[in-house]
């Protein structure tokens, strides 16, 4: 673990952001259970802009909506007749019947669509057309100054340096399976969780950041003060650091608390 102004009370902060990186976990129950981090980081709490900030773009159904126009002009195509449908080979043989004037071609393209209950559309759907690319962020901004010799810049540039090693894919982790598998195959860069306490440890994630899921590290940023120092040898007096943060995952209204993708495949799995 690496900290700055937490264990020796130097940092003047009304609360602490807690940094966990882990290994990127490839399934969802993995990342709906990690296990131990690989590094810890605490840093002193920043002002903080959080929110959301979704697309919505009716298009992404296009199948479907197509659909439905030409139930409304022919009943020939009233496609709503799919809705009580439950047994897939039933299913198939409507749609057959329904859309063999439009050919096969049309058939292909929509089917996608066409076998979904009208008016919901399957989970991926969607996430890409409602939420898209639009994840959640979290950016932060320190301005860390050496005011105690226990809280010097050569801990905050470890920090930082850490920070931006952390965020990079991972090669070299293949050693057992020989030298064309390390020099062909790398992992995704690490994941990160963000959490918020105060001064005595206390989880205040809620107050100040709400539900934060699995992050990647998007960004580090540095920049040294050159005009004050700390000593004869030239060590900056302050170093600002930025970090951005994206999720991982889109996240859902799920039994009424927010929850990540895979949080909700874990808990229809039974995991919780």
């Amino acid at each position: 673990m690496i900290e700055w102004g937490y264990n020796n009370n130097t940092a003047e902060a009304p609360y602490y952001l807690y940094f966990r990186c882990y290994n990127f976990p490839r399934t969802s129950q993995e990342r709906a259970n990690l296990g131990a981090p690989k590094a810890e980081i605490i840093l002193p709490g920043v002002a903080i802009n959080r929110g959301t900030s979704h697309r919505y773009s009716e298009d992404a159904p296009m199948m479907e909506n197509m659909a439905q126009a030409l139930g409304t002009v022919s009943n020939a195509f009233d496609v709503t007749q799919l809705s009580g449908i439950n047994d897939f080979g039933s299913l198939m043989a409507k749609v057959e019947e329904t859309f063999t004037e439009l050919g096969s071609r049309y058939q292909e393209d929509a089917f996608g669509q066409i076998t979904s209950t009208m008016g919901r559309l399957e989970l991926l759907t969607t996430e890409a057309g409602f939420l898209g690319s639009s994840k959640r962020k979290y950016n932060f901004n320190w301005n860390l100054k050496t005011v105690d010799d226990n809280a010097d810049t050569y801990r905050a540039n470890a920090i930082a340096n850490t920070m931006e090693r952390l965020s990079m894919p991972v090669v070299g982790g293949f050693a057992g399976e020989g030298n064309i598998a390390q020099a062909t195959r790398m992992r995704p860069p690490n994941i990160w969780t963000i959490q918020a306490i105060d001064r005595e440890g206390r989880d205040v994630t809620s107050m100040w950041l709400g539900n934060p899921k699995p992050c990647m590290l998007m960004q580090v940023l540095h920049a040294l003060d050159n005009q004050s120092f700390i000593n004869q040898n030239g060590v900056p007096f302050s170093y600002n650091l930025v970090a951005n943060f994206v999720e991982l995952e889109n996240v859902f209204d799920y039994a009424g608390t927010i929850t990540s993708r895979s949080e909700f495949f874990n808990a229809l799995g039974g995991g919780g």
